[in-house]
C-alpha cells in the first residue's frame, strides 16, 4: 500500500504492522538525551550506573514511546496523525540490547467524522522478555476524500 491509500475500507481487525527492530546503542542513548534535555548520567556514564548497582547505561523509557509512535506511524501513512500513545513499562534495557517493538490492528472506526485506528503495541527483546506491554496507540488517517 502506498502512501496516502491507507483508509478504513483496506485496514482489517487483527493486522500486524510490520516490526521495528533497533540496537539501542549508547550513541542512540546520548543522542535521545540531548533531544529531550534528559541527562541523567545512569543513561550515559557507565560508570555511574554501575556504581548504582546496575549493568550500565540504561534505555529513558520515553523512547519506547518514540519508537512505538514511529511504528505506527510508518504504518499509518505520512499524514496520519497520531491521536493517544499509553504504555507500561516491565523491564528495563541496557546499551547495546536490541528490541522488536510489534503492533496488531484492534479497531478500525469512524469517531467524529475522522477515521481513526486503535492497534494493541508492544516491546520486547529478542528472546521474549516484555519491556512495554499493554500499550495501545490511535491513530488518525488521512482524509477519505480524494485530494
Amino acid at each position: 500500500m502506498s502512501a496516502g491509500e491507507m483508509n478504513l475500507e483496506n485496514v482489517k481487525v487483527g493486522t500486524e504492522l510490520p516490526p521495528l527492530e533497533r540496537t539501542l546503542t549508547l550513541t542512540s542513548l546520548v543522542t535521545y538525551a540531548g533531544a529531550t534535555w534528559d541527562w541523567h548520567r545512569y543513561h550515559y556514564d557507565a560508570a555511574h550506573a554501575q556504581s548504582l548497582g546496575l549493568p550500565g547505561p540504561f534505555v529513558d523509557g520515553q523512547m519506547f514511546g518514540g519508537l512505538m509512535a514511529k511504528l505506527v506511524l510508518d504504518w499509518a501513512g505520512p499524514d496520519a496523525r497520531l491521536r493517544s500513545l499509553k504504555l507500561r513499562y516491565r523491564s528495563m534495557v541496557f546499551a547495546g540490547e536490541r528490541v522488536i517493538c510489534r503492533g496488531t490492528v484492534a479497531a478500525a472506526e469512524e469517531r467524529d467524522g475522522q477515521p481513526v485506528v486503535r492497534c494493541e503495541l508492544s516491546v520486547t527483546t529478542p528472546d521474549g522478555r516484555a519491556v512495554v506491554d499493554g500499550a495501545s496507540a490511535v491513530v488518525e488517517l488521512t482524509s477519505q476524500e480524494p485530494k
